[in-house]
């Protein structure tokens, strides 16, 4: 039995593609326990200097509330109090347990007895949390912020091609600057893999047109010479525009999904009954999920050689 006025409080962390998982996954638990839901938009990214990170929720139609400061954890004192309900969680029965993660989820969804506030902490990258409330999540992470004028001039385009979402993932320095370049040793797909995945959707759709997106958009523009139309989706690259972004991409009709949870998302929001998706192997080097079953069944999965 679940504990009256019950709440879990869940810590975003990470850009979009991983906010999104953490927000389904609790989404999940919170229904099945029938317990209020807080998003804790504050913890992680109040200390983030190494990629200034922020929380990106607010311009979708989600169903749950941003946590306030007194259930979240202070940039300073508070830090040490979440590292101490963290090392405690992991000795404590579930019933006691402060925070509680991806190993605890089916418990949670059955009712086990918890504390009534309930920290969940975790990246959760894999459908299978939210699979049995996958149509809400879908409504509820349609965008609720207007688009600029280019994103619906670009939407107009999208809804009238064979239109194919190809997205590039390179991460980026502090403040996701577009002039600081990925850190040494950052897992960076090899153009190979864009020109295996441009010719498996070449070969299955009758005249693509590819609309690129990315954090590096220049990283494509500069190689794409296939005989194919294109258009370079490049002027959302601030953080607070990239709701934006996922509302184009996921009107695609067709992916080839980047080493990036924001491609994931992209592709899986799509409603295009007859979409045909590549990915990338989730493995060795280029390992780019938490979970083993990321990919759902029936994305195509292209293994990268060497990785």
């Amino acid at each position: 039995m679940t504990a009256r006025n019950a709440i879990i409080v869940a810590r975003l962390l990470g850009g979009l593609g991983n906010q999104l998982f953490v927000y389904a996954a609790a989404r999940r638990i919170a229904a099945a326990r029938g317990a209020r839901l807080f998003l804790d938009g504050y913890s992680d990214f109040a200390r983030d200097r190494k990629y200034g990170a922020i929380n990106q929720l607010s311009s979708f139609a989600i169903r749950a509330e941003f946590a306030p400061k007194e259930l979240c954890f202070s940039p300073h004192i508070g830090r040490h109090v979440r590292d101490l309900q963290l090392t405690l969680s992991r000795h404590l029965p579930l019933s006691r347990r402060f925070i509680v993660r991806e190993t605890d989820f089916e418990a949670l969804c059955a009712g086990a007895p918890t504390r009534r506030i309930l920290r969940l902490e975790g990246y959760w990258q894999s459908e299978r949390y939210f699979a049995s409330i996958a149509r809400e999540i879908a409504q509820e992470l349609t965008t609720v912020a207007p688009l600029s004028q280019k994103s619906q001039e670009l939407m107009a385009l999208i809804a009238n091609s064979q239109s194919v979402g190809l997205h590039i993932r390179q991460r980026r320095g502090a403040h996701h600057d577009p002039n600081v370049p990925p850190p040494p040793g950052a897992p960076q797909l090899p153009f190979s893999y864009y020109e295996e995945a441009v010719a498996r959707v070449a070969a299955r759709v009758p005249s693509p047109t590819f609309f690129c997106f990315g954090d590096n958009p220049d990283w494509i523009r500069e190689r794409w010479a296939f005989p194919y139309p294109v258009h370079f989706v490049d002027h959302n690259q601030a953080q607070e525009q990239a709701y934006e972004d996922l509302a184009l991409l996921a009107a695609c009709r067709h992916f080839v999904v980047g080493n990036s949870t924001f491609s994931w998302w992209g592709a899986w929001l799509s409603r295009a009954p007859d979409k045909y998706i590549v990915a990338p192997a989730n493995e060795g080097t280029l390992k780019w999920g938490s979970e083993k079953d990321l990919i759902p069944a029936g994305w195509d999965v292209l293994k990268i050689e060497g990785a």
